[in-house]
């Protein structure tokens, strides 16, 4: 069975692996292996040169505390709306599936998948919101302080800095004379 492809089809496909002779090694974007001896690849399950380091086969037992539905919403971004029509078919999955990432598919117009891979659905990500909006008003700028103030925004003149060393010497005289 010929599966076609849109041009840069931007979707996530999902298949269901049967039991039967295919066996596919358990790969996922967290932790990719190299095909198993025994296993076949993920190009020759789907009948064409696909990327496999875009491509996840995994236990459906394996993300079972949230759910397949909910994985797909969460690790692919395919908004839960997209799924609905499938809803009963995801839920009722178990054994293995393979979960197909649109980067793998580059260059592909199709797909020839084995016998033993049954297609569940294609899903679009969600989209970007590219909405402008507008920024928040930008901060007035502050005038530079002057060289001669200080941080407390007072000017130091030369009065006030001859009083402090008068003060200073005076107290410095009596600590000497107490001593």
């Amino acid at each position: 069975m010929t599966f076609p492809l849109e041009p840069r089809d931007p979707r996530i496909h999902v298949f269901s692996i049967s039991d039967g002779s295919l066996r596919l090694a358990h790969r996922t974007y967290l932790s990719p292996v190299e095909e198993a001896p025994g296993t076949a690849s993920v190009s020759d399950a789907l009948g064409a040169p696909v990327g496999a380091d875009h491509v996840e086969v995994f236990a459906v037992r394996d993300v079972a505390p949230m759910g397949l539905r909910s994985y797909l919403a969460q690790a692919h971004d395919v908004p839960p709306a997209a799924m609905e029509g499938d809803a009963g078919r995801l839920d009722a999955l178990s054994g293995d599936v393979l979960v197909v990432a649109p980067r793998a598919l580059d260059g592909l117009a199709a797909l020839e998948p084995r016998p033993e891979l049954t297609h569940i659905g294609s899903y679009a990500p969600a989209e970007a919101d590219t909405t402008p909006r507008d920024l928040p008003p930008a901060a007035e700028p502050r005038p530079a302080a002057a060289p001669e103030e200080t941080v407390a925004g007072k000017p130091l003149d030369r009065t006030r800095i001859l009083w402090i060393v008068v003060a200073a010497l005076v107290l410095a005289g009596l600590l000497f004379a107490l001593l």
